[in-house]
């Protein structure tokens, strides 16, 4: 049995060093069969509960960060809804568009000079320590996956339980496979192959299964996670509301408790997302479809209530120091995520989420009183893409997607629009298209979008996939999905393969426009995006994990 990475496990023996939160304390990590803190149900609630904790970690030359917001930030700026002009962990690097092509024909190459492939691999090292965005979100999924195993391997142990043993242990168990079904999910959507690991001492193997594989055992745990939650009653008892209490911490709302009824529903969500986001939308059969008809049927649903990632008012007290969580990013006291203005051109004319939700930045020299922000294009030469005229709202002057006094959520898994639009787009492509514009209207009306229906409106198959993809932009800001959503649609593939966007907005600056004084402006261009489909595995697994004989591809 080799031991996973010297890398990994360095980081994995960290654990809650770089997180001073009491909510968080937890057993020592470097304890892989613990025989103190874990045969007891309150060492078991604090190590499962503190499995968050392993989101810290001390990034090269950037300190204590958290590493998955990394990876949910470039989920978003890959997708195109917020767009990201620094190098640091990579950011930059990662949503470098190749090429923009203006109306007048005049074609803008990405400054660096190569497509997103070529400079993500040459950042793919261990030398390279915070530039190389591979490591993000793998390490975190992996620090998951190692916790998880030591948690259900405790389990099996002898354990002294408060009360209803058998309920407590099953929910114990129940997170613990959830995590597991979330991060092989998340792995399995974004790498071209990993490994399967149910060790619970710290080791690996080389046997690296492809993607589809990593699905197919995120699947695995949520159905066992699934069966275990099939044993306790629908909307819980006081057990489990206790377990439940004390695994979810109280920034990420312990107030609203997931019932093993929504959790069922959270992982047949989960498991349709799966499907979808895996294969290119011209792959998806007729059978694919009714599949995700069939796991949304029993998905999340209006009332539901689902995992999430908050803040503490203070940014101390919590995972995001007031600075990594993705709300505050797009906030006016970070500024590190702008809004793209081809996600402000997705926004229907009197879509309620638009007046409330976004701010048009005034031209220079005039500044919005949040952000002290100007209009600006092309900032500091580093790509066209990287400009806008737009801002989001912060939550606590009305807004929806930012905020600047720690406000506010994110879901870390699935939520009840997603599920319905999963719907809608299966039964639009299934030809029963009023049915699906129904989901449309529904999630439109459950987040007070104030739009018309267009259900019954006699759109045509080209116009209802049309308002299909603009909800999904809309209605999933800041939901995990954008990337995936583009990928599969095709538009980050090389226009050679027919990707792209036409007509994509474009904050040009006036020296590519006309001489010195021309206004910047905002014009309809295509966009080459030509970005990886799924990552490499990252060097700093294969310098200690080579690959074993008949492994699938580690590497583009």
């Amino acid at each position: 049995m080799k031991k996973i990475s010297i890398y990994l496990l360095a980081i994995g023996l960290i654990a809650v060093a770089g997180c001073k939160k009491s909510e968080l304390q937890q057993i020592n990590p470097n304890q892989p069969t613990p025989t103190g803190s874990l045969t007891s149900e309150a060492g078991l609630e604090s190590y499962g509960a503190g499995l968050l904790a392993r989101t810290i970690f001390p990034v090269p030359n950037e300190g204590n960060s958290n590493i998955l917001t990394i990876s949910m930030i470039f989920h978003s700026i890959m997708g195109d809804e917020t767009f990201l002009p620094y190098g640091n962990f990579g950011f930059r690097y990662v949503n470098q568009v190749y090429k923009i092509t203006l109306p007048s024909g005049t074609v803008i190459t990405t400054p660096i000079g190569v497509p997103q492939k070529t400079t993500l691999q040459g950042f793919n090292s261990r030398a390279a320590g915070e530039t190389n965005a591979f490591m993000y979100e793998w390490t975190i999924n992996y620090f998951f996956i190692q916790q998880c195993n030591q948690m259900l391997d405790a389990l099996k142990g002898n354990v002294s339980y408060n009360g209803n043993a058998a309920t407590k242990k099953a929910v114990l168990q129940a997170w613990a496979y959830w995590w597991k079904g979330y991060a092989y999910s998340r792995l399995g959507s974004m790498y071209l192959s990993g490994v399967i690991n149910n060790d619970a001492t710290g080791g690996t193997n080389g046997t690296y299964v492809d993607h589809n594989g990593l699905i197919t055992e995120a699947n695995k745990n949520f159905d066992t996670c699934s069966t275990l939650l099939g044993t306790l009653p629908a909307a819980g008892d006081d057990a489990y509301t206790g377990v439940m209490k004390a695994l979810v911490l109280s920034f990420n709302d312990n107030a609203h408790v997931v019932t093993p009824a929504m959790w069922i529903h959270q992982n047949n969500t989960y498991k349709a997302r799966n499907l979808l986001v895996n294969k290119k939308t011209s792959a998806m059969a007729a059978a694919d479809w009714q599949s995700i008809i069939t796991l949304c049927n029993a998905g999340l649903t209006a009332t539901d209530n689902y995992f999430k990632f908050g803040m503490t008012q203070d940014g101390n007290n919590d995972l995001s120091n007031s600075f990594l969580q993705p709300l505050m990013m797009l906030g006016p006291n970070v500024q590190w995520t702008f809004v793209s203005e081809r996600l402000v051109q997705d926004f229907k004319t009197g879509d309620n989420r638009f007046t409330k939700g976004i701010v048009r930045l005034p031209d220079p020299p005039a500044t919005d009183p949040d952000y002290g922000l100007s209009s600006f294009a092309n900032i500091r030469s580093r790509g066209l893409q990287l400009g806008t005229r737009w801002a989001a709202v912060p939550i606590e002057n009305g807004g929806l997607y930012a905020t600047g006094a720690n406000e506010g959520f994110v879901p870390l898994g699935c939520t009840y629009e997603e599920n319905a639009l999963m719907l809608a787009e299966a039964y639009i492509n299934s030809g029963q298209i009023e049915t699906g514009l129904g989901y449309i209207d529904a999630v439109r009306n459950f987040q007070n979008a104030g739009l018309p229906a267009v259900k019954g409106t006699g759109l045509s198959l080209a116009a209802a996939k049309e308002e299909l993809r603009l909800e999904r932009r809309i209605g999933l800001i800041q939901r995990g999905v954008a990337f995936y959503d583009a990928r599969r649609w095709g538009v980050t593939a090389p226009a050679a393969s027919g990707g792209g966007r036409a007509n994509a907005i474009v904050y040009v600056p006036g020296a590519l426009l006309g001489p010195s004084g021309t206004p910047s402006q905002a014009l309809p261009c295509f966009m080459e995006y030509n970005y990886l489909d799924y990552w490499d595995v990252p060097q700093n697994e294969l310098d200690f994990n080579a690959p074993a004989s008949g492994s699938a591809p580690v590497k583009n």
